[in-house]
């Protein structure tokens, strides 16, 4: 059987795959109201203005996400970076001892998926975090911590180049 090569992505996602509302984050349950506002950078420090950003993450008491009743699937959010490189996700805190939100993303030049995590958490916990294990001692991890600010969150993207973002194997 003959295989196609993979093919770079986009830039489609403002008609394909855009969710009215995909940047709030839907749950049944109360918790912390937070916000996660990010900036996705290429190898050349320039900001990737055609990105999908997608996210799932544990509603806040831990569970893992359930289906949601407001059309939208609960604990995920869709979201396009703007041009200047920049998204925003408006969520509740997941539960457990190291909060965070699994990532995926899709741009032009890419030729699958990108995979990472994003934690909400203090470096010690993500340090603790049996999933984070091999990466525990390397300063690398830090690509993964949002910096708490005022009322948010902030995480750089690094696609690649100095201080690249970590990205997991699928």
């Amino acid at each position: 059987m003959d295989r196609t090569p993979s093919q770079t992505v986009g830039p489609f996602f403002h008609e394909a795959l855009r969710w009215r509302d995909g940047h709030r984050v839907a749950f049944a349950e109360s918790g912390a109201d937070v916000v996660l506002v990010g900036r996705m950078l290429d190898g050349a420090g320039q900001p990737v203005g055609d990105a999908l950003v997608e996210t799932w993450q544990r509603s806040p008491t831990g569970e893992p996400p359930a289906s949601g009743k407001s059309g939208n699937p609960s604990g995920f959010a869709r979201v396009e970076t703007r041009k200047d490189g920049t998204f925003r996700i408006e969520t509740r805190m997941p539960g457990g001892p190291a909060p965070h939100l699994d990532v995926t993303i899709v741009a032009r030049g890419l030729l699958k998926p990108l995979r990472t995590r994003v934690y909400l958490a203090p470096e010690a916990a993500v340090r603790a975090d049996p999933a984070m294990k091999p990466l525990a001692e390397s300063p690398r991890l830090q690509t993964l911590i949002a910096r708490a600010e005022g009322d948010a969150y902030h995480w750089e993207v690094r696609l690649q180049g100095d201080g690249e973002t970590v990205f997991f194997s699928a």
